[in-house]
């Protein structure tokens, strides 16, 4: 009796842990006693993307985590990590070296050296995977592409070259729509995020990212950027949202998407469904659609105050192995 009274006590216990949402590790515990009324937001987010696989750093440390599994757990030493569009590899950052490791986690290597990293800056995947878009560290008013299938870098842009204004790039190399445009941000000028007709040699921008913006994220199929808003009033900086019009070389007016306090480092995953942000070491994911009625954040993921450079793949069908 006394031990069958002990388990009961076990149970119940468990039970509550469950219905509260209580945490382990960095996430949550899917209990055995949850129901879909009892879910937290974070639960019902990991039953709604089961594929998804995060990537991000923490503490000069390549982490992952599956959604549907939550375990994070170090993989490789560096930072920036971004998942290829393909989900097959990952590139990330040593230093001022860019590192490719396949999504078996076998041994990384070195594909690219002396390229800038800092403010969340690194390499970017081309939308058809085959190249990677880096700022040079030596001179940051120049963008490199490194070809995979030939392994040679070749020079991409350069702002020295009239009719450019010879701007300092950082924060973003998003290279879209059959190499034409490319997202950056740049120092000068008051602080902008821009987008450079590459063909017509011009910079596109709104209202917005005129008067001062940072961090901009450019979704996959291009359809929509995602930047921080800067407020020189106060430390607020939400993430508002612009489309873009490729056949116009348009940007729409830009609008507030989500985000409360000083947010920073946006991504969006690979479906163009979910953006990521960090704030106060900890990173948040939102699903894009209608605006919301007020400012707010959006499902906190991990609450270490460590966390930052999150990359979100969603797989359809199988999770690679080695995150299983």
């Amino acid at each position: 009796m006394k031990t069958t009274g002990k388990i009961l006590s076990g149970l119940f216990l468990l039970g509550l842990l469950a219905l509260a949402g209580v945490g382990v590790g960095y996430f949550y515990a899917t209990g055995a006693f949850s129901t879909p009324e009892s879910l937290t937001a974070r639960q019902k987010l990991a039953r709604q993307i089961p594929g998804g696989v995060l990537l991000w750093s923490r503490q000069g440390m390549v982490t992952a985590a599956r959604f549907g599994h939550w375990e994070p757990r170090s993989i490789t030493k560096g930072g920036n990590p971004r998942w290829s569009p393909d989900g097959r590899r990952f590139v990330f950052t040593r230093g001022h070296s860019v590192w490719l490791m396949q999504n078996d986690l076998s041994a990384p290597r070195k594909i690219m050296t002396d390229v800038f990293s800092e403010y969340a800056t690194g390499a970017f995947w081309t939308e058809d995977g085959k190249g990677v878009v880096a700022i040079n560290r030596k001179d940051l008013r120049q963008v490199l592409i490194y070809d995979l299938a030939s392994g040679k870098t070749r020079l991409l842009h350069d702002e020295r070259r009239p009719p450019y204004r010879g701007y300092h790039l950082s924060q973003g190399a998003h290279l879209r729509f059959g190499g034409r445009y490319l997202l950056t941000f740049t120092g000068d000028a008051g602080h902008r995020s821009m987008i450079i007709d590459l063909v017509k040699k011009r910079y596109i921008t709104n209202k917005l990212m005129r008067s001062g913006d940072c961090g901009p994220a450019w979704s996959p199929d291009g359809r929509f950027i995602v930047m921080t808003r800067r407020n020189r009033r106060s430390l607020t900086r939400p993430l508002y949202i612009a489309e873009f019009d490729a056949k116009s070389g348009k940007l729409s007016a830009s609008r507030y998407l989500i985000g409360r306090g000083r947010c920073e480092r946006a991504s969006i995953s690979n479906d163009a469904r979910y953006v990521l942000y960090v704030l106060s070491g900890n990173i948040f994911c939102w699903e894009i659609g209608p605006p919301v009625k007020k400012p707010r954040n959006g499902i906190q993921l991990t609450a270490d105050g460590h966390s930052t450079d999150p990359s979100l793949y969603i797989f359809k069908g199988n999770v690679p192995r080695a995150f299983e």
